[in-house]
């Protein structure tokens, strides 16, 4: 879905904030612009999608992603284009007439299909709450164009009752009214279809005074069948989340690349958290099965240290020599010269240095300039030892570089330990990250948990996915947990023969391919999400570099009249294990792999017929036994 779509120099005026030409009703004189737009591309089978505003781009955004938010100049109608670049040319697909308010941030959600497109206009809340608000805001958009039918929603308190606090009806393509709720609520939304049937469910999520969310409803295209057709955004104007949702499973499927194994076995296991946001983990090969609750009371902090005297200004030269920072068993040595002697250079030089410490330069009310030093890396204790040797021939006086000394520093925040409790047993650590409570499991502590709430640590025991797996074969799918899932990869029939093991992150309502390649004892693996989402206008190519006797790769992809030597590549210098992911206008093409920089050709040519929502997937390959010459599949689907 991600990629990198190139225009030519005449169409690069187009992406220019000002624009080429003047736009209608422009001031150049005016004051500066104070009205702001965004959009979202949630049109079902759109390819990314350009919007301009007037003569104003606000973005090439692919689907499901939010454009930045961008300054326009308000009160006027503007012709807002949306487009999509075919054959770097800028398709126009709706005009509509747009303007922004003053001061007010416009959120346009384009929904539907391309043949049927739609726009819900928002108007984001952005004042700021006063001291005695209670209460935030919240609006529901239905933008799943391929569901095309109304959603009933039924909004729960969590922490309050099971009755509901608003069940409301929203057609597709519009947006509720905005819904109060108590800001100390955690909240729960079920939506349904006409028919009762349960789509989406959001789980439980706080809401904080002043915020305002959009909960924007929208297209999924996961694996698992019994998933829900839709899924759930969090819409903030400082960023976006996804909701969890137990039902969105991830896909896997294995290329055996290993050209001298004849074949190989593919296990798996996961280690997961319920609440990744509060705790997350890293599980260990050796890590045993298992579960666990763990509740967060207190995170660790270090002490923050804070020279005891203020400075007149940032430059002002505090000395030079050398400063030595502690932390654990970690020291770091850092030269200060003439040249960085001042407040602020001394901060760059502590900031700039491979250590575990970290610097700020702070202001007071009286214009007093401080800094403040602490540890990036919480260790034993928590505390930072700071030793200088000082050109000024004595290191512990209250002069030059020894104010930077500990003993000469003020503690403006005590350390603090971190505090869980794991199956109802209390541990305190001086760290977040927690390697000695669960066997070869890491815990990273993140934030503290609600009242009467735990995290629920789940790790499985190591399960046959893939079997008699053949060089230059490709498994067929199967479901996995998300987050954290350690593959290894053995000789077939030989559970013994550990060929590679490791852990990767999979990522819920994803297609993903593991790609195991190497020779000999050099054994590695990569894996990539898969785009399978249909696109109207287009088909998608992607190719893997999974040939290991070859360093890097150039890939070609030309137009039937088109020929190699006058041709410039699509990919250039590709490394094994990297997959590049490419659109496909409706045409004919010649896919070639050749030596990097080079027109000799390794692998191919293979020829692609494209129409729109296809998917083509090559693998180079070495072969059979390893070296040239390389090979040129397609995986077919």
């Amino acid at each position: 879905m991600k990629r990198t779509l190139f225009l030519t120099a005449y169409l690069a005026c187009l992406f220019v904030i000002t624009g080429c030409g003047e736009d209608p009703g422009y001031d150049k004189f005016a004051p500066s612009p104070s009205g702001s737009i965004r959009y979202v591309n949630a049109v079902t089978d759109a390819p990314s999608l350009v919007v301009e505003f007037g003569t104003q781009s606000i973005g090439n955004t692919p689907f499901g992603q939010f454009s930045s938010i961008n300054s326009v100049i308000p009160g006027l109608e503007r012709n807002t284009k949306i487009s999509y670049v075919n054959d770097n040319q800028l398709e126009v697909i709706a005009t509509l007439s747009i303007s922004v308010p003053q001061d007010q941030l416009k959120t346009l959600i384009l929904t539907g299909t391309l043949a049927n497109l739609s726009v819900i206009e928002v108007i984001e809340d952005t004042s700021v709450p006063t001291e005695t608000d209670t209460t935030t805001t919240l609006r529901i958009a239905n933008a799943a164009g391929a569901l095309n039918e109304a959603v009933s929603l039924t909004i729960i308190d969590s922490t309050a009752s099971e009755t509901p606090i608003a069940e409301l009806v929203i057609e597709s393509g519009t947006i509720s009214e905005a819904i109060t709720v108590e800001s100390t609520d955690t909240l729960s939304i079920q939506a349904t279809n006409p028919d009762g049937d349960i789509l989406w469910t959001s789980n439980d999520f706080p809401v904080t005074t002043g915020i305002r969310p959009i909960i924007m409803l929208f297209d999924t295209f996961g694996p698992s069948t019994n998933q829900s057709p839709i899924q759930g955004l969090y819409v903030t104007p400082g960023g976006t989340f996804d909701f969890p949702n137990e039902t969105f499973t991830a896909s896997v499927r294995i290329l055996n690349a290993v050209p001298d194994q004849t074949a190989i076995d593919l296990y798996q296991r996961s280690a997961r958290s319920s609440t990744p946001s509060i705790v997350s983990l890293n599980a260990d090969v050796a890590a045993t099965s298992g579960s666990y609750r763990v509740s967060v009371q207190q995170l660790a902090i270090p002490e923050i240290y804070q020279t005891t005297d203020g400075f007149e200004a940032t430059t002002t030269i505090i000395g030079t020599g050398t400063i030595t920072m502690t932390n654990g068993e970690t020291s770091t040595e850092i030269l200060i010269e003439a040249a960085s002697a001042s407040v602020e250079g001394i901060a760059n030089a502590i900031n700039t240095a491979d250590g575990d410490a970290t610097a700020v330069v702070i202001t007071d009310a009286n214009d007093q300039v401080f800094l403040q030093i602490a540890t990036l890396n919480y260790q034993e204790s928590n505390q930072l030892s700071i030793v200088v040797d000082d050109d000024d021939e004595s290191d512990s006086d209250a002069a030059g570089l020894s104010l930077l000394a500990t003993p000469q520093l003020s503690i403006t925040t005590p350390a603090a330990s971190a505090q869980l409790t794991v199956d109802g047993n209390l541990f305190e650590r001086s760290s977040n990250a927690i390697t000695d409570i669960v066997s070869d499991v890491t815990l990273f502590l993140l934030a503290t948990s609600p009242a009467d709430t735990e995290v629920e640590i789940e790790i499985t025991q190591q399960s046959l996915v893939a079997e008699d797996l053949l060089f230059a074969d490709v498994s067929s799918y199967f479901n996995s947990a998300t987050g954290t899932v350690i593959f290894t990869a053995t000789t077939a029939n030989d559970p013994n023969a550990v060929l590679y093991s490791d852990g990767f992150t999979l990522e819920r309502n994803q297609y993903h391919m593991l790609a195991i390649s190497g020779l000999g004892d050099s054994i590695s693996a990569a894996i990539a999400t898969e785009e399978r989402r249909p696109v109207a206008t287009e088909s998608r190519l992607s190719i893997l570099h999974a040939a290991p006797s070859i360093a890097q790769v150039d890939v070609y992809l030309i137009k039937s009249d088109a020929n190699l030597e006058n041709s410039n590549p699509i990919g250039n210098n590709i490394v094994p294990l990297v997959t590049g992911q490419f659109g496909l206008a409706q045409d004919t093409f010649t896919l070639t792999v050749t030596e990097p920089e080079s027109k000799t050709v390794l692998a191919g040519p293979a020829s692609i017929d494209s129409e729109a929502n296809g998917f083509f997937r090559y693998i180079v390959l070495d072969a059979a036994g390893g070296g040239t010459p390389l090979q040129l599949i397609r995986i077919v689907d």
